[in-house]
């Protein structure tokens, strides 16, 4: 709304009226009506996204401001099941990966106080890092461009997965300074990694010579006022107002609360008021241009590729306008703060209950909230031709991660799609008047050989990364019981700290670590099995079975030799 035209049209009104004598206190309580008519306004708004939550369910707390005014502030849904407590603004939450600017801060106030430098190696401040040829700089931590492969992946695979047992900060770098490999040279890809977010915790500390916790409460947190913002540093600490987090189990909920005492790549606990001010002292710079300006500035890959990661923030576009923000989720927390500076909108949301859409509520919100989309263009496509799809079915293999990828063809178990991260070629997909097809926000090409057989493919996401995969076969493999026979044995990666062993039974590859970490793993090309993670085995030149490979979505090859 243009409040001068309003102003102007009630001064007209009041002098035809001959309630001149009024008009002053009319102007003067006009700001005010007019916030609170866009306050009722996006309070409706509010109700109808997250009417789902209730006195019976979980739920989430929103907060929106408008130009720096804050212009909702609710709750919806319980934050304690067991004592009937509901969720208000006020309600504590744990942030997930939302966490992790805050850690790029402290960071880069250490590099504006000329104590550490970006393009510093890490090891300089962490000589326990393995050398891993190219030098790891500290803005590769930042941008998750390391290659360093995650913890999560790690402690699962010693048979340990986050909240099966207490993983503590020293835990987790031991496990990072005990890899030998990394997923890939440093630079050259995104990997989202959240070890490379735990060493600049790490790093923080040596540099300051303080804990993490305090250098972040007296150099961010006090000055800025974010009084109820606190680190997660010890699980058995009382905190008065937080959420419990839930994640269903049938019908009913069950508590998913994140169960470590590691901080840096989250462990944040904070409010969606105390995430309002944040963003808003990022808009106005309040904690220096440099730190804003770096924590805004989109990282470049070796290749010269510009990501949407830039340090602890995405910068990316939502529906064609600038959006600057950042999800997180860690037990039964989902989580989204966001700001879209063209609009003067900053959203922040916080959720107890796992799955909950705190990204898509937010951009529910905004849709409402503000102008100047672009506008939507729909894909030129043509009618799927069958037969072509026919041609180009069949087993393909990442080049980069080993992953399998299904293309018209049903896996082992008979489903349309295949593999960790496979993608069939079903229900969605469309063929591109250009050439290619389109499956979701993927762009399939195909390289076919002068003879129509496929060789390979390439998928371009909608960020223009392009993972390049090869054609295996036809159709996933069926190995024989001779085959599956070679891969009998005992691997062991001293990585991880852990020895599998490889059995066959009643015709399946089952892999064990314990009676309790059991894996039945289904074929699905040559050496290659899924069902777990990907895995797949490597041999000598006589053919003999040596090692076992397992990749995960952040770790992309663990290499365990055969030990027996």
């Amino acid at each position: 709304m243009n409040h001068s035209i309003s102003i102007a049209a009630l001064r007209a009104f009041a002098r035809r009226a001959g309630y001149v004598k009024h008009t002053l206190l009319l102007l003067l309580a006009l700001p005010s009506m007019l916030r609170t008519q866009e306050r009722g306004s996006v309070d409706g708004l509010a109700d109808r996204v997250f009417a789902q939550w209730n006195r019976s369910t979980p739920g989430c707390a929103v907060g929106v401001a408008k130009d720096g005014q804050t212009i909702l502030s609710r709750g919806y849904g319980m934050a304690n099941l067991e004592t009937n407590t509901p969720i208000t603004p006020q309600t504590i939450f744990e942030s997930g990966s939302v966490a992790k600017q805050f850690t790029a801060t402290a960071i880069l106030l250490l590099a504006h106080d000329g104590k550490l430098n970006l393009d510093d190696p890490a090891k300089k401040y962490l000589p326990e890092l393995p050398d891993y040829g190219r030098p790891l700089l500290v803005r590769h931590l930042l941008s998750h461009t390391s290659g360093l492969r995650d913890w999560s992946n790690l402690v699962a695979m010693a048979g340990w997965p986050r909240e099966t047992r207490l993983h503590t900060q020293p835990d987790l770098l031991e496990y990072v300074f005990a890899q030998k490999a990394i997923n890939y040279p440093v630079g050259d890809f995104y990997s989202y990694t959240n070890s490379g977010f735990a060493l600049l915790e790490a790093i923080v500390e040596r540099v300051s010579g303080m804990p993490f916790t305090k250098f972040t409460d007296e150099r961010i947190f006090k000055p800025l006022g974010m009084t109820d913002t606190r680190w997660r540093d010890d699980l058995t600490t009382i905190v008065p107002g937080r959420a419990q987090a839930y994640a269903r189990r049938g019908e009913g909920w069950r508590l998913e609360m994140p169960f470590e005492d590691v901080i840096g790549p989250g462990g944040l606990l904070t409010t969606v008021a105390d995430w309002l001010k944040w963003n808003d002292a990022l808009t106005h710079k309040t904690l220096g241009a440099f730190v804003v300006d770096s924590l805004e500035k989109q990282a470049t890959l070796t290749s010269g590729r510009r990501i949407t990661y830039a340090m602890g923030l995405e910068v990316t576009n939502y529906r064609g306008i600038p959006e600057v923000g950042h999800s997180g989720s860690t037990g039964g927390y989902s989580t989204y703060l966001t700001r879209f500076p063209r609009n003067g909108v900053s959203i922040a949301i916080l959720c107890n209950a796992s799955g909950a859409g705190a990204t898509g509520y937010a951009h529910q919100l905004v849709d409402s909230l503000t102008t100047g989309f672009a506008a939507s263009v729909p894909p030129d496509t043509v009618p799927l031709d069958s037969a072509k799809v026919a041609r180009l079915a069949g087993v393909y293999r990442s080049l980069r991660t080993h992953d399998p990828l299904l293309f018209g063809i049903a896996d082992a178990s008979g489903r349309g799609r295949g593999g960790r991260g496979g993608r069939g070629g079903g229900p969605g997909l469309r063929e591109l008047r250009g050439g290619g097809y389109l499956l979701g926000n993927n762009h399939f090409l195909f390289d076919v050989g002068a003879d129509g057989k496929p060789r390979g493919l390439r998928v371009v996401g909608n960020d223009g990364d392009t993972t390049a995969f090869a054609f295996v076969s036809r159709a996933p493999w069926m190995p024989t019981a001779a085959e599956l026979a070679d891969f009998a044995g005992r691997y062991r990666s001293d990585e991880v700290g852990a020895t599998y062993t490889v059995v066959v039974e009643n015709g399946q590859l089952v892999i064990t670590l314990r009676a309790a970490v059991r894996h039945e793993m289904n074929p699905s090309y040559k050496d290659a099995f899924t069902g777990w993670n990907t895995v797949w085995f490597t041999r000598d030149a006589g053919g003999k079975v040596t090692a076992m490979h397992v990749g995960a979505a952040r770790m992309w090859d663990l290499v365990l030799p055969r030990v027996k």
